[in-house]
């Protein structure tokens, strides 16, 4: 399942930012490399809410530093 949203939430986050979603992978830092401000993360936890019908805790979110671990806690959330 993470790798699965990993995958999505590179592709969503990359769509936020308007780069190529191959610019970015896993061990991309959300807040010094891509610098994602909050209301983009919020964005996107969005989409994943509306996706798999269910509540994403954004305050978790806001410890991940790189997509790799946001993925983990999004998908730990989505199995819970």
């Amino acid at each position: 399942m993470k790798e699965e949203v990993e995958k999505k939430l590179i592709e969503k986050t990359a769509k936020v930012l308007g780069v190529e979603a191959d610019t970015l992978s896993g061990n991309t830092n959300i807040r010094t490399d891509v610098d994602l401000k909050s209301l983009e993360m919020a964005g996107i936890i969005s989409e994943f809410e509306e996706e798999y019908d269910c509540y994403i805790k954004y305050t978790e979110l806001m410890h991940a530093n790189t997509i790799s671990e946001a993925a983990e806690i999004i998908a730990k959330q989505l199995e819970g």
